[in-house]
């Protein structure tokens, strides 16, 4: 029996999955300043510490897991990229780059990092 049958969006979980690990990798590439992907980064990772700081201080996140930090950071961000991605697209025709939201996702949980230890 194939996976597809018992499951038949595994794949499409696991493809998903490989691209937002492997997509680290354009850090070391001139497309990361090229795609604007340091931009995504950056600006991710500033906006989630304010947010880490209401969620930590005073919606009780600091009784929850360091793991749980980092996933609500990086989910957060994640969201937000990706709205931002389907926006621009919709509005002025940009194309839609899952690299933008991965990065983006990646500075909300640098962020989230952050924030749990100065908070």
């Amino acid at each position: 029996m194939k996976l597809e049958n018992i499951c038949p969006i595994c794949e499409v979980v696991k493809s998903g999955l490989l691209k937002y690990i492997t997509d680290v990798k354009y850090i070391f590439t001139p497309l990361f300043i090229k795609n604007r992907y340091h931009l995504h980064l950056g600006y991710s990772f500033l906006l989630t510490l304010p947010s880490m700081y209401v969620l930590l201080t005073f919606l009780n996140l600091a009784g929850t897991p360091f793991w749980f930090h980092l996933f609500v950071g990086g989910f957060g961000a994640f969201g937000v990229n990706f709205l931002r991605e389907l926006l621009y697209e919709d509005l002025y025709g940009a194309p839609f780059d899952w690299g933008d939201v991965h990065f983006g996702s990646y500075g909300g949980i640098l962020g989230a990092l952050l924030a749990t230890f100065i908070f």
